[in-house]
């Protein structure tokens, strides 16, 4: 962003003598104001090229009328008009001069013995465009007005921005980034606030907490216990039903019990007893009991089935099964 400064030099009139040719920029790369603060022109060659190369005549008015009372609503005539920008021995700039008649009288008469010109500066305070100049007699970097072309602020607005510099700690005469620098230390403040962990003591009494805190524990463990005691339902209903059915022998009640005793484990086993017949008649010997003298129990396709899905060898199948006689 562009900003509008000036500087604040003397006219180099002698009495009743009004110059023709008038110095707009001291030389030397680093300039500085009286207000302390410094700018730079790295190729016053450059820049004087530039201005020559508009062809434009720039206004002289008085103490800045063109910054000050013209966005007032009030007049900014101007006395005289500059051009043909040169640069002296010394990296000074310098114009020439054609003054009107009032502008011929105000300086003839010493009712003004300085010149202050107005530029432009980017933020790292080079400067860039010379856009006018004004009679005055007193420094006019003292006033925040002249800041106001390019950031589109009216002069009415000058005791706004002297509020806000009293209202984040800082001076009147406090920059731009120092400006910016205070309100993004604000907005960080803000933002360590929000974020920071609250600290619930500081809002109810500790004991209050601990018994809040107590009660929670026993509504989850009461909880827990609650789902303990229906799952445990759940698994004997099952197991049970299983025992009933003939399905299971009793003699291994204990160890379905135990199976079913999670969620995944009762799902398995109601979904096997889904698919398992009856596997222990009501009466008699087992399906598949040998003739007498045969010492081997022989199991039909069906059940080697049945016994490989519940993960059960042969001879713990067979345990199951005479157990259910």
């Amino acid at each position: 962003m562009k900003i509008t400064d000036s500087l604040f030099l003397c006219l180099n009139n002698s009495a009743g003598e009004v110059p023709s040719r008038i110095q707009l920029i001291p030389g030397g790369k680093q300039i500085t104001g009286i207000d302390g603060r410094k700018w730079t022109l790295p190729d016053a060659l450059e820049l004087c090229a530039r201005m020559n190369a508009t062809k434009k005549e720039f206004p002289i008015d008085e103490n800045h009328a063109t910054d000050l009372a013209a966005p007032k609503g009030g007049q900014s005539p101007a006395v005289a008009w500059f051009k043909n920008f040169t640069v002296e021995k010394d990296g000074s700039i310098w114009v020439d001069v054609d003054w009107n008649s009032a502008g011929q009288q105000l300086v003839s008469e010493r009712k003004y013995r300085y010149i202050s010109p107005v530029f432009l500066s980017s933020d790292k305070k080079e400067i860039k465009e010379i856009l006018r100049a004004a009679l005055t007699n007193t420094p006019n970097l003292s006033n925040p007005a002249l800041n106001s072309e390019m950031q589109g602020e009216p002069a009415e607005e000058i005791q706004m921005d002297k509020e806000l510099c009293a209202a984040l700690g800082l001076p009147e005469t406090a920059t731009k980034d120092e400006v910016l620098a205070a309100i993004n230390a604000r907005k960080a403040e803000l933002n360590a606030a929000r974020t920071k962990q609250v600290d619930l003591a500081a809002y109810a009494p500790r004991a209050d907490l601990n018994a809040m805190e107590a009660r929670a524990v026993a509504a989850e463990k009461q909880l827990a216990e609650l789902n303990a005691a229906n799952l445990k339902a759940k698994a004997e209903a099952a197991v049970g039903a299983a025992v009933a059915e003939r399905k299971i022998a009793p003699a291994s009640k204990a160890e379905y019990l135990n199976l079913c005793s999670t969620e995944s484990g009762l799902a398995s086993f109601e979904a096997i007893m889904k698919t398992t017949p009856k596997l222990i008649p009501e009466t008699g010997a087992p399906a598949g009991t040998p003739p007498a003298g045969n010492g081997k129990v022989e199991l039909n396709a069906e059940e080697r089935s049945i016994m490989d899905s519940m993960g059960y060898s042969e001879d713990e199948w067979l345990k199951i099964k005479q157990a259910g006689k």
